[in-house]
């Protein structure tokens, strides 16, 4: 396969996913405000966790005095200033798609040309906070029959395991991204301590569409242990992060039809060892060595198997059109 292929295929996924991540935390936000049972504890403040996540915390604060809502909501759907607001990633997925239209099914072409256009008419009407919800449906709904689309219509070959890589790739720098912001956050000073730390992590899990498969592995007590051991060592959950290296370093093995060469060696070591660090470690092992140093290394190596993907396949960096 040639390397422009690939590389449009990887980033093609990448900010599909991408998108929803911010469109679900942005959901879960709004909904975790309307439920709380201090509703002005829920301050301005909290909307800038998700700029945290988000990555781009100086792009926002060059451009904004302080987070507000819809500062906020602009900045993470709309801006062209942040290369990870939902308009950005899909415009970026619809250059992606459109580079390997002979590739890929036409159904999905049609999908994300589709998801593009409607986005892009959404960000030029004036929209009003109680409108950002079905904003934020809508995209996890497009992203959802893109999948849909991916799952049941391309061939199990090189194409679909670059896509493989992509998105689980993503998904794990993700999670490991919301745990990271989330797990530290100070509750002690909260009225009502019970009743708020049970909708952060309730929030915490909903980022991630895994409350119910929480629920059914812990039952209904919610505490940051479990939490912490759901997200990042579960191997059955499709979103935690050994779940989604384990997919990425199936799809690396398939590629590869099982052989390392000399070319993807170094690939392959870091993705073994992470694999194996996860399935080593117990998640008390991982919380006493201090759960922020491990989330951050594990981001900084989810970077790395990034970089050595794209030294591997001669693949190429995301431009911003």
């Amino acid at each position: 396969m040639l390397s422009r292929v690939a590389d449009s295929l990887y980033w093609l996924t990448r900010n599909v996913e991408r998108a929803e991540n911010n469109a679900r935390l942005i959901a879960v936000k709004l909904t975790s405000r309307l439920e709380n049972a201090n509703p002005i504890e829920e301050t301005n403040q909290n909307w800038y966790e998700l700029i945290e996540i988000s990555g781009f915390q100086e792009v926002f604060d060059e451009e904004h005095d302080r987070p507000m809502d819809r500062n906020v909501m602009e900045f993470l759907l709309f801006s062209s200033k942040n290369p990870n607001s939902v308009l950005n990633t899909i415009t970026i997925a619809r250059e992606n798609a459109r580079a390997v239209r002979e590739i890929i099914p036409n159904e999905l072409w049609e999908s994300i040309n589709s998801f593009y256009l409607k986005l892009k008419q959404q960000s030029h009407t004036p929209w009003t906070m109680e409108e950002v919800s079905d904003i934020c449906e809508f995209v996890k709904k497009e992203s959802l029959l893109f999948q849909g689309i991916v799952e049941a219509t391309m061939p199990r070959g090189d194409a679909y395991l670059f896509m493989e890589m992509g998105k689980h790739l993503e998904r794990a720098e993700k999670a490991a991204r919301i745990l990271d912001v989330y797990y530290h956050k100070n509750l002690e000073s909260y009225q009502n301590t019970e009743i708020v730390e049970y909708h952060h992590w309730w929030s915490v899990l909903q980022s991630v569409s895994g409350h119910e498969a929480y629920i059914k592995t812990y039952r209904p007590l919610i505490k940051s242990r479990n939490v912490a051991e759901f997200f990042i060592l579960n191997a059955e959950f499709p979103r935690s992060m050994m779940y989604c290296i384990q997919k990425v370093r199936n799809a690396f093995v398939a590629l590869e039809d099982g052989h390392v060469e000399h070319y993807s060696e170094s690939l392959a070591q870091e993705l073994e060892h992470l694999a194996n660090d996860l399935y080593d470690f117990s998640i008390e092992e991982i919380l006493n060595q201090g759960a922020h140093a491990f989330l951050q290394s594990f981001q900084h190596r989810c970077m790395t198997i990034g970089m050595h993907i794209t030294k591997t396949y001669y693949l190429g960096e995301v431009v911003i059109p």
